[in-house]
């Protein structure tokens, strides 16, 4: 994996530097563009900087709330709308697709339109969809709304990245990131245990209907607070760019989230992930020639921007594999509601806001280098221990392993992304976040789909392993097969019918989701995902060395333009 991520790399470069020979891109001299000294003062303007942060803070926790929130209420939705699994799997996978599929145009449009008008819209799209999914009379209703929010939210991220880059000075960027990374680790952990409160003990209404006091307080803090930032109302639209990678993202995404269950042979996967891929590559090939791409890719000529996104695609996987398997571990193998399973894994969310800040402040003394490998190191460890897990582990060992890695969450995720828009100018700051959030989504999907996939194929390879160990009379099934044969045989069974009513008695066991074996197997999957997610997290420790060691020799000067490509 590891190998794999520097020949993405070097390809990446390789195929840039040659495209972009043949083609330079246009740069306007339009007087509304701010320069590094603008950022700079911002950054010391302290009541509004920090006024940014509350406005993002608003926008970005109320999405990943609601995301994680909706994941554990699938089973209530499928009561209550009376639907298939694959049916209501539609809610998810409709947000997915609307998110992958606006992010790439989050920063034409606050070119365009103005940052501070988007990120409103954006909230208010959220808003909106989440007050319509409460009210959804059926299922597809649903699905449509879903899609709203999914526009919403595509667009908040970006745009709360691109605000915060600007208000805050290079310096100040470490810290900020750190402290809004705060709600970027809570609310991922705070969903499930709002969602299983809500589905247990209330209505699955009450999951949409808890984002709209919060939206409407950032839309009021927005509106109020922020000011605009138009950079280009010339900006053109790269119309290919756009119908690209509408198909590209669209078509992977949709191909990546389904693969697991319809299988990734299928007629269907197969023709959506070759499709996308496809379009994938003439979308990078159209970006790098046009003047005004909608993604600029030539970001990865960075040396920083381009090292922060390929650690920041491996170590997206390694972290949030735990958080993909380990509710799967405790409500399907040891019987924990929604409720409980969300309260076991909050640790890792108090764990991780307390690092995150702390991190950000670290960030210019030790370095994006020194910070990821530490981070990576723990959860290398603390991957291993999960992979370590029994069907009897203590509840409370467990929640100090998912403490353990929140403090390597808020060491890794959020210091990828200050390292990535390190250098960059104030003007780029809404495509390159665009593009890292793109990216990730891509990579994130991806993992978790893997991973699932894994699971899978690897508890029905010990299923099988099984059913043909019966006959073995040097295995252990194999000597219960023989026992329960000849104790029926003493019986007065005739022996047909003793082999046939001991082997059905044995297949029961081993296929009856609440025995013994069949949650052993279960488990051993869950734990053969986990060392795949062990090494990725070795991966990501390698590759932070291709960060600077100190914050420090890189602040004396800020690099722009082609002097930050080395």
């Amino acid at each position: 994996m590891l190998l794999s991520c520097f020949q993405l790399k070097l390809f990446v470069y390789n195929l840039i530097s040659k495209l972009s020979k043949g083609s330079t891109r246009m740069e306007t001299t339009d007087t509304s563009v701010p320069s590094e000294r603008d950022s700079e003062v911002r950054g010391g303007d302290a009541r509004y900087k920090w006024k940014v942060m509350a406005a993002v803070i608003f926008g970005t926790f109320m999405a990943i709330l609601d995301s994680t929130a909706v994941n554990v209420a699938v089973p209530t939705l499928q009561k209550a709308f009376h639907a298939q699994v694959d049916q209501v799997d539609a809610v998810l996978t409709a947000y997915i697709l609307a998110l992958g599929i606006v992010t790439p145009l989050a920063g034409w449009l606050s070119e365009r339109f103005g940052i501070k008008r988007i990120f409103l819209l954006a909230m208010g799209l959220f808003v909106a969809g989440s007050a319509l999914c409460s009210l959804s009379p059926s299922l597809p209703w649903l699905v449509a709304f879903r899609a709203l929010q999914g526009l919403g939210g595509g667009l908040l991220s970006p745009l709360g990245l691109a605000l915060l880059s600007s208000a805050f000075t290079e310096k100040e960027r470490g810290l900020a990131f750190g402290i809004y990374g705060i709600p970027l680790v809570v609310a991922p952990a705070s969903g499930p245990v709002l969602g299983g409160y809500f589905v247990q003990y209330l209505s699955w209404h009450y999951i949409f209907l808890i984002n709209l006091p919060i939206g409407i307080i950032g839309i009021i803090v927005g509106a109020l607070w922020l000011r605009e930032e138009r950079r280009g109302a010339t900006a053109r639209l790269d119309i290919p760019g756009v119908l690209l990678s509408v198909i590209a993202f669209g078509c992977l995404l949709f191909g990546i989230q389904n693969g697991q269950t319809d299988g990734w042979t299928s007629a269907q996967i197969l023709i959506l992930l070759i499709m996308g891929g496809v379009a994938l590559i003439a979308f990078i090939v159209v970006e790098l020639l046009v003047s005004e791409p909608l993604l600029d890719l030539r970001l990865f000529l960075k040396r920083m921007f381009a090292s922060a996104s390929v650690l920041g695609w491996v170590s997206a996987i390694a972290l949030f594999g735990a958080e993909f398997l380990l509710p799967i571990y405790l409500q399907t193998l040891r019987g924990q509601t929604p409720l409980q399973a969300g309260l076991l894994v909050l640790p890792l969310a108090i764990a991780a806001g307390l690092t995150t800040p702390i991190a950000g402040a670290l960030y210019n003394r030790v370095g994006a280098r020194w910070l990821i490998a530490f981070g990576s190191l723990l959860l290398a460890i603390n991957t291993w221990q999960l992979s370590t897990i029994t069907l009897d582990t203590d509840y409370l060992i467990i929640m100090e392993i998912v403490a353990i890695r929140g403090v390597a969450l808020g060491c890794v995720l959020q210091t990828t992304l200050t390292a990535a828009l390190f250098g960059l100018q104030p003007r780029q700051f809404p495509r390159a976040t665009s593009l890292l959030n793109a990216s990730r989504n891509i990579f994130q999907s991806l993992g978790i789909a893997v991973l699932g996939t894994i699971v899978t194929s690897q508890f029905t390879a010990y299923q099988n392993d099984a059913v043909n160990s019966i006959h073995d009379p040097h295995s252990s099934l194999g000597q219960q097969f023989i026992h329960q044969m000849q104790s029926l045989l003493q019986h007065g069974v005739p022996a047909p019918a003793a082999s046939k009513a001991a082997l059905g008695q044995i297949l029961g066991e081993i296929f009856n989701p609440n025995g013994l074996i069949f949650r052993t197997h279960f488990l051993q999957g869950i734990n053969d995902a986990y060392l795949v997610t062990f090494w990725l997290s070795i991966a990501t420790m390698l590759l932070a060395f291709t960060l600077p060691g100190r914050a420090g020799r890189q602040q004396g000067q800020i690099p722009t333009g082609d002097s930050a490509l080395s």
